[in-house]
């Protein structure tokens, strides 16, 4: 197992893991960490859309980067930073997203993707910023990033209401320089 930025043609892979991903949400002690009830479908559209994005500049609003934990024949985790909200006046800041299948979890690999990203950022001038946003009962995501220098600058109560239970979302930043 090893990390990597991710190239066009781990595009199958990378949805396959978003549909394994997806269907740990909330079950078995997983805290939940997407507003949704419903698994994660693949759609064509998706995989068309992420390799626009991936083959983007980082001068023009829209882009992305990310990196994936993979063993060459599936993706386990990724990490995707997305200039957001995509806007050439918002070309200074981008948004982390991340998601670890189960299986790869408490092994170091959120904080390699982290600290991979974190210094990727860190070597583009423009950018200023990264802010990411968690569920307020995901603790182990939020003291991951609080390990990072993420802070926490806000709390939306009661955003989202999965299977029945009211969650906040924490909005949190780390300024770059």
């Amino acid at each position: 197992m090893h990390l990597r930025p991710v190239e066009l043609a781990d595009v199958p892979m990378l949805v396959r893991h978003r549909v394994r991903h997806s269907k740990e949400n909330g079950k078995d002690g997983d805290p939940i960490f997407r507003p949704f009830e419903t698994d994660y479908v693949a759609q064509e559209s998706d995989q068309r859309q992420f390799t626009e994005l991936l083959q983007k500049p980082v001068t023009e609003p829209g882009w992305l980067r990310s990196w994936i934990v993979t063993d060459e024949e599936e993706v386990y985790g990724e990490l995707a930073l997305v200039n957001q909200p995509a806007l050439a006046t918002a070309l200074h800041r981008c948004l982390l997203m991340m998601g670890l299948e189960r299986s790869i979890r408490r092994q170091g690999w959120g904080s390699k993707l982290i600290s991979e990203a974190i210094s990727w950022a860190r070597e583009r001038p423009s950018l200023d910023w990264i802010s990411l946003n968690v569920f307020e009962n995901n603790l182990p995501a939020k003291a991951l990033y609080t390990k990072f220098g993420f802070r926490a600058v806000g709390t939306t109560r009661d955003l989202f209401r999965v299977y029945g239970k009211s969650i906040d979302d924490t909005h949190m930043v780390l300024r770059l320089r």
